[in-house]
């Protein structure tokens, strides 16, 4: 995807940057014109920038280590701390569902907007899909708050095997660089309906519906993984 410039105070999201200041850079309004390439040249681009599969800007398994994961957390995420602790475990766990729930959130409102440019052009079974996808975020987002692990000794057992640690530090990883490549494809996809660029929204929407279902899946999984720790017994 072709970089944004002219963002507010001159900042460039980065690695660097922690999650929650991502969801406020970019000033719409004052961006430069740039070229509004192809759905699949974009996709393709952001793909051999960051060797990404399906869509999702992760590393794979292979070249993704725990420690690797921990470091890029906390470079966005401040207050993170580690789970391999009982104290760091639930403070670790609450600041990572809400800075996930505030980007979550901030990506929504985007999908508001493009949802009411939708109705004022009259895209009546775009804006339906656009519906739905605010309904799933919108549950994503009630379940990441609500925290629900059923009956879990995650949050007491000091005895937890460092190789799941491991497997939630990946997977919060994975929901962290996916939240970012759908936000991406949002901004994107506003700009082009600014443009009454129109031919592609169906794609787009297909598009943001993987990464969704991406975050929903994700989302599960560390649910579950977290849950687990029921049969573990002291």
């Amino acid at each position: 995807m072709a970089p944004l410039k002219d963002q507010k105070n001159s900042k460039t999201p980065s690695a660097e940057m922690p999650l929650d200041e991502l969801g406020d850079l970019v000033d719409l309004e004052n961006l430069e014109e740039f070229d509004l390439t192809s759905l699949e040249q974009i996709e393709d681009t952001s793909s051999q920038q960051t060797g990404v599969d399906d869509n999702a800007l992760i590393e794979t398994y292979e070249e993704l280590t725990a420690k690797k994961a921990l470091k890029f957390i906390r470079d966005h995420i401040k207050d993170y701390l580690d789970y391999q602790t009982v104290p760091n475990r639930r403070a670790t766990d609450q600041t990572f569902r809400q800075n996930i729930t505030h980007y979550l959130n901030k990506t929504n409102d985007l999908l508001k907007e493009i949802h009411a440019m939708l109705i004022e052009r009259q895209l009546m079974s775009s804006w339906a899909i656009a519906e739905t996808l605010i309904g799933e975020i919108d549950l994503t987002v009630s379940d990441i708050v609500r925290g629900d692990y059923g009956f879990t000794t995650f949050f007491e057992n000091p005895k937890l095997l460092e190789m799941d640690i491991s497997q939630l530090y990946i997977l919060d990883y994975e929901l962290i660089e996916t939240l970012k490549a759908m936000r991406e494809r949002v901004l994107t996809f506003k700009q082009i309906i600014q443009k009454d660029r129109l031919e592609d929204v169906d794609v787009w929407f297909e598009t943001i519906d993987r990464l969704v279902g991406r975050v929903i899946r994700l989302g599960e999984d560390r649910a579950k993984l977290i849950g687990s720790y029921e049969r573990i017994s002291y």
